[in-house]
């Protein structure tokens, strides 16, 4: 499974996919709480599925937004930790 953060018209979708198909979906407005809103909701998406945090192959980011918009930095912040500590298992 894949977790794809998209960031686009000032909304957070959380997209939750198995190879190319859409699993499932979060989402919500940005509203400047993305540090404190993204990985409960990350964890709301797995866990709604019935799958473990080990069950998530990668974290990926789309964003409609410029690299210096700090929503934008904190959601790849998220998926680079991730996808990092999933290197070292």
């Amino acid at each position: 499974m894949i977790i794809e953060i998209q960031i686009l018209n000032k909304q957070i979708t959380l997209f939750l996919k198995d190879k190319k198909n859409i699993v499932d979906s979060v989402d919500f407005p940005e509203e400047r709480q993305l540090s404190e809103r993204l990985l409960p909701a990350i964890d709301k998406l797995i866990r709604k599925n019935e799958l473990k945090t080990e069950d998530v192959e990668k974290i990926t980011v789309k964003s409609d937004l410029g690299e210096n918009f700090t929503t934008c930095r904190i959601a790849k912040t998220v998926a680079n930790t991730w996808n990092w500590a999933k290197e070292q298992k």
